[in-house]
Formats: C-alpha cells, sequence, structure tokens
C-alpha cells in the first residue's frame, strides 16, 4: 500500500490553489499554437507561464489565490494584458480571447472582470471573499462563524475553534476542513471536526463545496471548507488591533435575573511583506483572546420539603401529585404473581431514619431554590450566573519562497492555545457538573512545494505534521471525595458523579482525561497534466493518526437515581428520583479508569479527475476515487472485542470478550474497508455563447470518515465496573450505604465479565463491529446560473443527498426482544444475560434523504458593495440522530429489533431559512464617488456597513418518558403515545406551556411508545448582526478603523427547545434562549510601505 501511495502521487493542482484555462484564437477565430502565456501576481510580481497547445488551448495551474495580470505574447501579433484577474481559493477560471494582429511591442490592455460563471465544474458552493471576511460582524472574530452565510446548510453549534455545521443533507460529523490544502481534523481516532478555526486577521479567503465536488476532495461525504491563509506581497505591510466587549454594553439574557458578567479583549496585530522582492515573503499573525464569558444557568434542585423527605406538594407538570412508594414494601401481586407491587408512604414521607447515610452527604451539595419554579413540578427552581474563562493563543506565520521561475516553496505553522475553565455555579465548586479546567494545544506545521515540468506538467506536493494535546479536570480531581463522602468501592479522588432523573447532576461526568501526545500527519501529492482538451488531475493522499489517551472519566464512579425505584412497579406510576436517592436505591452505577491506550490508524486515497472541454461551451467532469481507513490499532494491545456465538464457559449461553493478539486474534479487532470507489460526473453547458446563462448537473459518490467512539473498547485494560437495576427499578441496582460492588477482575481470557446468570452483572461490554463499512453517500444537483451587470450573479440549484450506512449512536444490543418483554427479572431474558449492556460503537446502520431548493443572488465586491442572499427551502429524513443536531430528537434506537421505526424528520432539518449578508462602503470620502476633498470629507468619509441576517424555521423535537417502562434494556429512551395532536396555537404558546402536555401519555408498562422520533417543532430563529466601520487615513499609507459591531441587534429571544422527557418537572418548559444582545468596539490601525 505504502508504495503504490507514493508512485501514484507523483502526479496533481492544490486543493488550496486556483487556475487559469482558456483558448487563443486569432482575429478570424483560428486557434493560435505557441503564444507565450504569463501570469503575473500583482501582489509578488512572481511569475508562473505556459505555451498554448495545438488547439490554442492553454492553462496555468496551480496558482495561489490573488490578483493576477495575464500577458499573452505570439510573433505578428500585439501584447496581450488583462489586469485585475481575481482567483478566489480552489477554483479554475476560463478566460478565451483573440489577439490582434501588429507589433509585439505593441500592447493592447483589457480591463474587463473575469467571469462569474462557474463554467468549468458542476460543483456547488459558496466562496466568501475577503471584503466578507474583513467586513462583517464576526462574533469572535473567528472565519468558521461565517458559514452561516451559505444556501443549503444549517449552523448548528461550536466553540471559538471547532465551529460545526451541516450541509446540504449531510452530517455535522462527516465533513472536511483543510487548511492551505491539507487536513485540519482529527485523522481517526475522535469524531471529525476542524482543529483550526482561524481568526479573521490571518485569513485570505474561504471556499465551501457542498455538492459534487471533484475526486480530488475525500474522506468527506458533508461538505468540504477550504480556508487560506494570508501570504506576504512585495509592500511591507503591518496592522494593530483590539476588540472589546463588557457586560455594560450588553442587554440581559431573557432567563438571567440579571446580566452576565463579561470581560472579553481580542488583541494582536500582523505583519507581512518581502525579504527578497519578487522572490521571498513573509506574513505572520498574532492573537491573543482573554474571555471571561457570563453564562445563565437554569437548575431543578430538590425543595426543601423534599430533602427532609416530605413529598406531599410534589406534583407533575400537569399539577397531578405524584405518589412515592416504599421500594422495601415490594412483593408480589397476589392478584398476579408475574407483577411486583408495594406501598405508598404514608402522607408521602419518608422517615428521615430511612435515609441512606450517604446519599444524605449528596443531598447536602445541592444548592437551594433561589427562585420561583416554572411550573407546578418546580422545574427551574434555581438560577444563577457562571462564566467560561478563555485564554487563547493563536499565532500563523507564512513563508513563501520562488526557487525559479518553475518552482515554488512555502512553509506555514500556525499555533492554536486553547485552555478554558468554568467559573461554579453552586456553593461548592467540586459538585458543580459544569466545573472542569480544560487545557488544549494544537500546531500545524506546513511544507509546500509545487514544480512545473514544461507547459504541461506541474507537480504540487504537501507536508503537513500536527501534534496536538488535550486535558480535562475536574475542579474537584485530587480531593478525595469519596471518602469524605464515606462512598466504598472506588479509587478515584474526585466528587462522584451523581444523577438524579429530572434534577441537576452533582459532579461532572468527564473527572480527568489525558490525550498527549496526539499526532496527525497528513501528506498529498496532486499533478496536473494538460492534453489538448482534456485537463487531467491524478494523485493521492496518506493520513497517518496517533492517539495517546489516559481516560479516567468515572474513576470516582458514577450513580444513576431515576423515578423507577420509588415508583409502583406494575404501572411505573409515580416516583421521584430524590426520593430514590434519598433511600440510596441506585438505579444504575459505573465505574471506568483505564490504562494508557496508545491507538493508531491510517486513511489512503487515489484519484484521478479529468475535466474535458468538449466544446468551447460545454465542460465534462469525470472522476474517480479510492479511499480507505485502516482498522485501528493498539501500540501493545489494550484493545478487545466480542464474539456473538461462541458460548461463554461461565454462563453457557453466546457472548464471550475477546483481546486484541490473544486466541487467534489480530492486533486488528475489525475487518477493514477497502472496496471504496466513488465515481463522480459532472456537466457544465453554456446554451448560449452570448448570453451569460450556464446549466450546470452533476452526480458523485462520497465516503465520509469513520467515527470510531471513544477509547472504551479496552476491557482488560481498565478498571471498570458496569451495575444496573434487573428489573427496571424493582431491585435496585445496589445500595449506596453500601458502596459500590465489586469491579471485574482482569483476567483475559474468555470468562472476563461474565456471571452465572441471576447474579448480579458487573461488567458491560464495547466493541466495535466486525465488518465496518464507511458511510456514503449518493449526491446529485442541477442549477441555472445567470450572471448579470454589475458584478452580480443569480443561481436556482436543487441539491440532492441520500445516505447509507451512516455512523449510528453507540447501540445496546443486548435488549430483550420484544415478544419477551414483561415484569420480573429481564435481565434473564436478555441475548446476554451474564453481560449488562452489549454496546456496539457507533453501528454504520444509518439512512437519509435530503431535497433542497435553493435561490442565490450574489454581487462580488464591485463599486463599494457585496451581497449574498441565499434562500433554502429543504426537507431532511434520516433513521439514526447525528453528533450535531440544532433540533432534539431523540438519539438511539427505542427498540434495536424495529429500527425501521426510527424514520422520521432528521433534526437538522430546518423547512425555510433566508441568509443575507451585505458590505457597503458609504460612497463619500477620500478614494470614494462623493467629497473626496475637504473638510466634509474627514467627518462623512470614510464609512462602512456590514450586516448579516439569518431567519429560520424552527427544527423537529420528540417526546420522551423520563420513567422508562418497557424493561428492555433498550439502546435509545421510551417515546411517548399521543392523545391528540400536542402542539398548540402559537397564540397559546408560553415559555412555562410550550406545548399541550396533556396531549401525550406514557405508554403501557412492557411496552414500546407509538409516537415518531419527531412530532413537534422548535421555535424558529431570527437573527441580525450588524457592524459599523470608520476609517481615517493618515498619511499615504496608514489607515486607523474604529469598528462598532452588534450581534442580535434587535435583542430577540431565540429559545431552545422545551423540556421533552414526560415526568421530568422541566416537560413542555422552555429554560434557555440564545445570547442577547452583544455590543463589540474595535480599533485597528494599519500601515504599510513600499
Amino acid at each position: 500500500m505504502p508504495a503504490l501511495f507514493l508512485l501514484s502521487t507523483a502526479l496533481l493542482p492544490g486543493q488550496s490553489t486556483s487556475g487559469i484555462t482558456g483558448i487563443v484564437s486569432d482575429p478570424a477565430s483560428a486557434r493560435l499554437e505557441g503564444a507565450i502565456i504569463t501570469a503575473r501576481n500583482e501582489a509578488t510580481g512572481v511569475t508562473q507561464g505556459t505555451v498554448t497547445r495545438a488547439g490554442g488551448e492553454f492553462a496555468i495551474a496551480p496558482l495561489p489565490p490573488g490578483n493576477y495580470e495575464l500577458t499573452a505574447e505570439a510573433p505578428g501579433f500585439q501584447r496581450y494584458a488583462r489586469k485585475g484577474v481575481v482567483l478566489e481559493t480552489g477554483r479554475v477560471i476560463r478566460l478565451d480571447f483573440s489577439l490582434t494582429v501588429g507589433q509585439v511591442t505593441e500592447t493592447l490592455e483589457v480591463t474587463a472582470q473575469a467571469p462569474l460563471l462557474e463554467s468549468e465544474s458542476a460543483t456547488v458552493g459558496q466562496f466568501i471573499e475577503n471584503k466578507t471576511v474583513s467586513g462583517m460582524p464576526i462574533n469572535g472574530r473567528r472565519v468558521g462563524d461565517l458559514l452561516k452565510l451559505m444556501g443549503n446548510a444549517v449552523y448548528v453549534t461550536g466553540d471559538v475553534i471547532r465551529p460545526r455545521v451541516t450541509v446540504a443533507g449531510s452530517r455535522g460529523d462527516q465533513q472536511q476542513w483543510l487548511l492551505d490544502g491539507v487536513n485540519s481534523s482529527n485523522v481517526a481516532l475522535e469524531i471529525p471536526q476542524a482543529l483550526f478555526n482561524p481568526p479573521v486577521e490571518s485569513v485570505q479567503e474561504v471556499r465551501i463545496l457542498q455538492n459534487n465536488y471533484s475526486a480530488e476532495f475525500g474522506n468527506s461525504s458533508g461538505g468540504v471548507v477550504s480556508i487560506t491563509t494570508r501570504s506576504g506581497t512585495n509592500e511591507f505591510h503591518g496592522s494593530a488591533y483590539e476588540f472589546f466587549r463588557n457586560d455594560a454594553l450588553d442587554a440581559r439574557n431573557f432567563f438571567a435575573a440579571r446580566k452576565a458578567p463579561l470581560r472579553y479583549n481580542i488583541f494582536g496585530f500582523t505583519a507581512g511583506g518581502p525579504v527578497v522582492k519578487n522572490k521571498t515573503f513573509f506574513f505572520t499573525s498574532n492573537e491573543w483572546q482573554k474571555q471571561r464569558v457570563g453564562v445563565p444557568r437554569l437548575y431543578t434542585v430538590p425543595t426543601a420539603a423534599q430533602r427532609t423527605g416530605d413529598f406531599s406538594q410534589s406534583f407533575t407538570a400537569a399539577g397531578a401529585p405524584v405518589t412515592i412508594y416504599d421500594p422495601a414494601t415490594t412483593r408480589q401481586d397476589p392478584a398476579n404473581p408475574a407483577r411486583t407491587i408495594r406501598d405508598p408512604f404514608p402522607g408521602n414521607v419518608i422517615p428521615t431514619g430511612r435515609f441512606d447515610p450517604v446519599a444524605r452527604q449528596f443531598l447536602s451539595y445541592y444548592p437551594d431554590p433561589n427562585r420561583a419554579a416554572s411550573n407546578l413540578a418546580g422545574a427551574n427552581n434555581f438560577g444563577r450566573n457562571g462564566s467560561t474563562n478563555l485564554n487563547l493563543t493563536t499565532w500563523t506565520t507564512k513563508v513563501d519562497h520562488a526557487l525559479t521561475d518553475s518552482q515554488r516553496l512555502s512553509f506555514r505553522l500556525v499555533l492554536h492555545d486553547f485552555p478554558t475553565d468554568t467559573t461554579p455555579t453552586f456553593d461548592n465548586p467540586a459538585a458543580d457538573p459544569a466545573g472542569v479546567v480544560t487545557d488544549r494545544r494544537a500546531y500545524s506545521f506546513l511544507v509546500n512545494h509545487v514544480s512545473n515540468f514544461g507547459s504541461r506538467l506541474v507537480n504540487d506536493l504537501r507536508f503537513n505534521y500536527q501534534p496536538r494535546r488535550f486535558r480535562n479536570d475536574t475542579l474537584s480531581i485530587d480531593g478525595d471525595w469519596p471518602n469524605q463522602l464515606g462512598l466504598r468501592g472506588v479509587s478515584g479522588s474526585a466528587f462522584p458523579q451523581v444523577t438524579a432523573a429530572g434534577f441537576v447532576n452533582l459532579g461532572a461526568g468527564n473527572q480527568q482525561r489525558i490525550q498527549t501526545p496526539i499526532r496527525d500527519t497528513h501528506i498529498v501529492n496532486v499533478a496536473s497534466l494538460l492534453l489538448k482538451s482534456h485537463s487531467l488531475k491524478f494523485g493521492g493522499e496518506g493520513r497517518f493518526g496517533q492517539n495517546v489517551d489516559d481516560l479516567n472519566s468515572l474513576a470516582s464512579g458514577s450513580i444513576g437515581f431515576g423515578p423507577q425505584t420509588t415508583a409502583l412497579p406494575a404501572t411505573g406510576g409515580g416516583g421521584n428520583a430524590i426520593a430514590s436517592l434519598l433511600l440510596g436505591t441506585a438505579l444504575s452505577g459505573r465505574i471506568l479508569d483505564t490504562d494508557i491506550i496508545d491507538r493508531r490508524s491510517s486513511y489512503y486515497a487515489l484519484f484521478v479527475q479529468d475535466d474535458w472541454k468538449v466544446t468551447p461551451n460545454f465542460t465534462l467532469n469525470l472522476g474517480l476515487r479510492w479511499e480507505a481507513h485502516t482498522p485501528r490499532v493498539d501500540a501493545n494491545d489494550r484493545q478487545n472485542s466480542f464474539d456473538l456465538s461462541a458460548i461463554n464457559p461461565v454462563s453457557g449461553t453466546p457472548g464471550v470478550v475477546t483481546f486484541a493478539g490473544q486466541d487467534g486474534l489480530g492486533s486488528r479487532v475489525y475487518r477493514g474497508d477497502y472496496n471504496n470507489f466513488a465515481p463522480r460526473i459532472g456537466i457544465a453547458w453554456r446554451p448560449f455563447q452570448k448570453r451569460n446563462l450556464l446549466v450546470r448537473t452533476g452526480y458523485g459518490v462520497y465516503f465520509g470518515p469513520p467515527i470510531p467512539g471513544s477509547n472504551t473498547a479496552s476491557a482488560g485494560y481498565e478498571t471498570s465496573g458496569d451495575f444496573a437495576s434487573p428489573d427496571n427499578g424493582a431491585t435496585p441496582a445496589f445500595l449506596v450505604r453500601n458502596g459500590f460492588p465489586a469491579t471485574n477482575p482482569l483476567i483475559r481470557d474468555s470468562r472476563f465479565g461474565a456471571v452465572v446468570p441471576g447474579q448480579p452483572v458487573r461488567f458491560a461490554p464495547t466493541f466495535i463491529g466486525q465488518d465496518r463499512n464507511l458511510g456514503y453517500s449518493q449526491q446529485w444537483n442541477f442549477s441555472l446560473q445567470q450572471e448579470f451587470r454589475g458584478n452580480v450573479i443569480a443561481e436556482l440549484a436543487y441539491l440532492g443527498n441520500v445516505g447509507h450506512k451512516l455512523p449510528a449512536p453507540d447501540t445496546n444490543i443486548n435488549q430483550v426482544r420484544p415478544e419477551l418483554l414483561g415484569p420480573g427479572n429481564a435481565q434473564l431474558r436478555r441475548p446476554f444475560p451474564q453481560f449488562g449492556n452489549v454496546t456496539l460503537l457507533t453501528p454504520m446502520w444509518g439512512n437519509s434523504s435530503y431535497h433542497g431548493l435553493n435561490l442565490k443572488v450574489e454581487k462580488r465586491f464591485s463599486n463599494g458593495l457585496n451581497f449574498l442572499t441565499n434562500y433554502t427551502w429543504s426537507k431532511f429524513i434520516d433513521d439514526v440522530a447525528s453528533s450535531f443536531e440544532v433540533g432534539a430528537v431523540p438519539s438511539g434506537y427505542q427498540d434495536f429489533y424495529n429500527r425501521g421505526a426510527d424514520r422520521s424528520l432528521a433534526g437538522n432539518d430546518v423547512r425555510h431559512r433566508l441568509a443575507a449578508s451585505s458590505v457597503y462602503e458609504l460612497p463619500w470620502g477620500r478614494g470614494r464617488k462623493f467629497l473626496r476633498e475637504g473638510a466634509l470629507s474627514t467627518f462623512l468619509g470614510g464609512w462602512n456597513l456590514g450586516g448579516i441576517l439569518i431567519a429560520q424555521a424552527g427544527s423537529p423535537y420528540g417526546l420522551v418518558t423520563q420513567n422508562n417502562t418497557s424493561n428492555a434494556f433498550a439502546p435509545g429512551p421510551q417515546r411517548v403515545h399521543l392523545l391528540s395532536n400536542p402542539a398548540l396555537p402559537a397564540s397559546e404558546r408560553t415559555t412555562g406551556r410550550y406545548f399541550n402536555t396533556s396531549a401525550v401519555a406514557a405508554p403501557a408498562p412492557f411496552t414500546f411508545g407509538g409516537s415518531s422520533r419527531a412530532i413537534l417543532t422548535g421555535p424558529g430563529l431570527f437573527n441580525l448582526d450588524v457592524s459599523l466601520l470608520k476609517n481615517f487615513r493618515f498619511r499615504e499609507t496608514g489607515n486607523v478603523q474604529f469598528r462598532a459591531e452588534a450581534t442580535n441587534l434587535t435583542n430577540r429571544a431565540n429559545f431552545d427547545e422545551p423540556g421533552r422527557a414526560l415526568g421530568s418537572p422541566a416537560f413542555g418548559v422552555i429554560s434557555q434562549a440564545l445570547p442577547a444582545r452583544i455590543l463589540q468596539l474595535g480599533l485597528k490601525i494599519d500601515r504599510k510601505s513600499v
């Protein structure tokens, strides 16, 4: 494989570069052979040339993005010169022209703009030019925020480094992020996501490929985001800037009693210029962000009465009283011995003598209520402003050098140092679930070498080394908390995680994780070969990843309490998680403390792409890509698998944990998928020579990256234990006063983790399926483009996307079959009764379909104005939830044996979406149309406006039960039954009752809910961001720019989805909203010298 890879990659233009192609003719329209064509970068003076072939064709690629002068010379003809040719990232433009008879010493200068029509490709995408990048109001000053401008897309979420977006029916975890043409995502060992989201000041431009991109691009079924960093030029140029925010300038969040504290500063500088004119250039950008961002938190905490055991005033969201049953009275029902019954506590009060002493300690760490509840169930009775604190350093340095007229060499370094921590909202920070400290650092070292071999062959070689580290610690680490609380059976030092259904958690769920080193290496080699009317590209790439992980996420344990252990088992009615906590009757528990895991994985790809100019107005794009991910291995064979059919010697039933490097199992615990061929075809046709109308259509197959899950498939190399009630709460998993049960002994053979059926289980295996195919999508499009005067283009595009074998959430396959559901000990009816949950990591079972119609009107920057408007009408359906969704569709199968019942509207289905943006230079002042001189020019001149408007419909969500009464150990939550339509008229919706909570009911015990995954639509979104800029010129080369920017200018409350768990105090209640209006002030100084 490596030899084949190196041989085939001797030849392809780079993924962040551009090119010019065309045909040269004489005045009689005869094709000219032998004309010398030269492209000169106007900023650097670097030239690259070629000679026209027999048919007059020429192509110059790869070229860095920028402004170029194109010249043509031939004996007997005037010299042709065309200035201001704009090349965008990843785009080849076509320029056909004819030479005029005359002397070579004569020059014909042309100033016409380059065409906007994408006449050489059927790719649907979006280009974001530098004027947009620098002039828009961007919260956080990171270019990833601009992804929301494109059509056929939904911006999901993300932080300052990792923006997340779903593109044209794809999944947010299936994208490819490129920085200067090389991978800037995780290679294979984590969820694929951006590792670098560069600051605005370091970015030249951005291109997003949405549908039918060429075979040059792969490892993505969800679009490609290509970011190009800035380079130095023949002019020395520098800038310094500061952006400032403070809560004094902001509005109060809808759910906050007072404005959250905010201290926010972004400052930095850039510098660039020549080292040797026309030959060597440098650019550097350094930026620091210091943030303390207030976060209003609304929680549900136990009431004063509940803390004393008094539940006489505890109600459901609908106002019905909640009965608390005594688990000590659990017995067979004389009328039906298959069922169990319980007696309620007299007066619905638990005697204090029954309190579990350890659980009572837990209870003391809940904060007291400090606000009126949102409903009768007591939802959202505690609120306080916390904060997220960030100290981010970003450093980008780039050096470009022209070795000769035919060779270029570039070096680029990026550093992201990204530590964060949180300010707790709990009185004791150790118990705060949000109390974590995170340290991230990532580097990217790029070397790029471009060689021209004559006029037909160009080679582009890129090497990128990307090391990084990650560390996450809860604030309570090293506090010896289990001993302080009296909790036995765990070895960790952090505060244990305590979850009580319907109430805020205690303790963090990730107590400690240390990943270092993490290393990704990317080698990509691309060649361009010109053969008459064919522009060929071919080559390949290799990506090699390593992840060393020390995962102690639950070394102090996690204990789950639910209403089941204080409910009536026969009906599932009544019960309260805090009542169960007071009694110490755990519904579940888990311990996880792994050894150091050293995982490795690789990715290989080969491709060929032919862009065939069949006629001057008809281009055919043909491509084929092969790609494969090797199965991940551990350097010390610390991996496990699971044999579904082998008979376990302990239980005598199927199911045995197997180990890498033992008993015939190799280091690779699952089989690789090497049969991944992805054809691509596209057509670009101009039916009328003299009218700027373009018809495009295309189809392609795209394989996405694998998502192999976390490093939890390491049984035998971890201290672990998984404990669960065998009968959905009729019997507790364990009593907290007794501590955790004994964990699994580390004996790595066929007996590992198993118990004799009927004994309490203590281990829940996780594994990767033996046949792990890559997920893929089939994508197609049909579009019409029309170019108008004034640098305006309109496009109407239909995009289709059907996905198969998509990654599903981790799935428990040890579910009781539906025909065996009933009361009693369900553990004995599981397929593998010797184990708890048997979890298949990210099985490739998902399917999706998307159809979208997008209308785009765009004006590239000219005469002081640009704008971009996208309106999308679409429908998105899938049968598994993805990692990142804007909606709240339940994740995980309700019934593993009926996965088809999970087909519904996707969580990222947004039926209508409008994204509009513009940058406008007001026409007064120096260098503009009016008032170019004089005193008024100083005051009225130099003003710029920028704006972004996003308006979109709500996204789907579903309703589930808090108390799952199926007794099935199903992978996902139990959905509700519909009694009537739960949607309320818009005039009746409130934050305390967003839908009709009386229109749904819990399913009968031992059954599944009959509703779909998505039955309601959440609140929509309307957001307007505006920037106002004032430029003050000084001397001839300096400028001072003052900026005022507003995010959510209208201060609209954009609400999150309401509570969706029937039986939870927050059922039907909206508790969160997106940020209120934010104002940002900035000052930037620019200076350049020739």
